[in-house]
């Protein structure tokens, strides 16, 4: 891996993230002769993968241009790399779960423990995931018994499997890369053993996923594993007005890591406002309340 060359994107907001990365894909393809079936590009969602899929054969001349390209999101590839494996529906895994629950006497809701399962498939420990081992072992050894895989176990196994030197795996590629857990962390370096070319872009001030094991210091993790990674920080913002701009790197700016810096290339708007709510729930009332009002009243 120490052969393959490491680029890390950071974006702020508003700054084309799908847009780059597609430009970096063409660019593999026109101007470095890669083989589109040695790419692999990773998203968080079956809309991004599609979105991305479209904006790629308008620009490299159709389907037939990209047909060869893996692009989707990490479980759908593991699903694609494992082949005919029997996946549990949501509903049989909350069946699963209740007898779980009742075999061991324990008062949890079954969709709490598929939550608290899943943290731990995804990088979390046990006392972090509020989680007893004998409930863990116990729905792990359920799913055996069906010869039957989670959503999450999807991951583990393709973590399993030796990666040996796939040729799809030559030029990864991962977009929203501030969204990344440790087990997919650990799966992006499981397939780059053998690559030419790594590829992540993400903006570490719009990770959002917490509650899944995502957290901002992947492109930290990403540094200091990979020291010599070639760093691309995208500042030129074509999407929200100054005030926008302003208000949010007065958030942004206390969070740990470099100066942020944005340039807008919208006109001024309307300032910006600042309400405060009693609790969440009142907040929610609100924006929607506004959202209805900006679109025309549509309820």
């Amino acid at each position: 891996m120490s052969a393959a060359r490491m680029t890390a994107v950071i974006a702020g907001p508003g700054t084309g993230k799908t847009k780059t990365l597609v430009a970096r894909i063409a660019y593999l393809i026109e101007e470095r002769g890669v083989s589109p079936g040695e790419i692999t590009a990773v998203t968080f969602t079956n809309q991004a993968a599609g979105e991305m899929r479209r904006r790629l054969e308008a620009r490299l001349g159709g389907r037939r241009a990209v047909s060869r390209m893996t692009i989707g999101t990490f479980h759908a590839i593991c699903l694609k790399l494992l082949g005919n494996v029997s996946l549990i529906g949501a509903s049989e895994a909350l069946g699963v779960a209740e007898v779980v629950l009742r075999a061991n006497g324990v008062k949890m809701s079954a969709r709490g423990l598929l939550q608290a399962v899943s943290r731990v498939k995804n990088g979390a420990s046990l006392e972090q995931a509020g989680l007893e081992e004998a409930l863990y072992t116990a729905y792990c050894a359920a799913l055996q018994r069906l010869g039957a895989l989670d959503f999450d176990d999807l991951l583990l196994e393709a973590l399993r499997r030796q990666p040996g030197k796939e040729q799809r795996f030559s030029h990864i590629l991962v977009d929203e890369f501030q969204d990344i857990n440790d087990t997919q962390l650990a799966l992006f370096d499981h397939w780059s053993s053998g690559a030419k070319s790594l590829f992540a872009i993400g903006d570490p001030d719009q990770a959002i996923y917490g509650f899944r094991g995502a957290g901002g210091r992947c492109f930290e993790r990403l540094l200091e594993k990979y020291p010599d990674t070639r760093v691309i920080r995208l500042e030129e913002n074509y999407r929200s007005a100054p005030e926008v701009l302003d208000a949010a790197l007065r958030v942004i700016e206390k969070n740990p890591g470099e100066k942020r810096v944005l340039h807008p290339h919208c006109r001024p708007g309307k300032a910006v406002r600042m309400v405060e709510a009693a609790d969440d729930f009142s907040e929610a009332v609100f924006i929607a309340k506004e959202i209805g009002r900006m679109t025309g009243g549509v309820d």
